[in-house]
């Protein structure tokens, strides 16, 4: 069953591909042209990706957040593979792995099983975005997402928001908490969204975030419990 922590990624990478382009070619060092991602749909997975002209891109991107190690290396060569033939350009195969021990398993050299055919995924593990003050919002995002040992009870807003990183933090907790709400498909009002992006301090928003995991409506993110 999807976690909450997978559904806020997977989110996350659907509504800003960029980041997917952020990570390899600033965080990997890979080779992209320049160029505005386009999401490739339907693609049977978490989200693909091209760059360049839709009718003839010049690469593509197929960005997985695997949960666990149940996905083969042999299917993601192969996933790639097919998605080489479909559209006769360079493919690169992304994994996010907030998990050690899953960006440990996928990032061992892979075997494709075809004689001569050899496969690499590019895998970033939950510490592996360096600290840079020139990090995008969606980068902060990841990185609050990927280092949390215990997401959402104990996440990183607890360790972030205390430490405080002032007005850059509590936009990006505000962001996440939006993020939260919008896929476990809670309606957020206009009014709401304001008090949220404009009127909350930063242990309020901590607070706000740790509540939305359960909550039942947008209501009770923001009641007070009964004492």
């Amino acid at each position: 069953m999807p976690s909450p922590r997978y559904d806020v990624l997977v989110q996350l990478f659907h509504d800003h591909p960029q980041l997917a382009v952020e990570i390899l070619r600033d965080l990997m060092a890979v080779d992209l042209p320049f160029a505005t991602p386009t999401r490739l749909d339907p693609y049977d997975g978490t989200l693909a990706l091209t760059l360049g002209p839709p009718r003839s891109p010049a690469h593509a991107i197929i960005v997985e957040i695997p949960q666990d190690t149940s996905r083969t290396a042999e299917r993601l060569a192969r996933d790639a593979a097919a998605l080489w033939l479909r559209l006769d350009c360079d493919v690169t195969v992304l994994l996010v792995c907030p998990d050690h021990e899953i960006a440990a398993h996928y990032a061992r050299p892979i075997t494709s099983g075809l004689t001569g055919y050899h496969f690499q995924a590019q895998v970033l593990g939950p510490y592996g975005i360096p600290d840079s003050d020139l990090h995008s919002p969606e980068m902060w995002h990841l990185e609050e997402i990927m280092t949390s040992a215990t997401w959402l009870a104990h996440s990183p807003f607890t360790r972030g928001l205390e430490e405080g990183r002032t007005a850059g933090r509590k936009e990006m907790a505000a962001r996440i908490l939006l993020l939260v709400l919008a896929t476990r498909g809670l309606d957020v009002p206009d009014d709401t969204r304001t008090r949220i992006v404009s009127g909350a301090d930063l242990t309020q928003l901590r607070t706000w975030v740790t509540r939305a995991a359960t909550a039942k409506s947008v209501e009770d993110v923001f009641d007070e419990p009964a004492t």
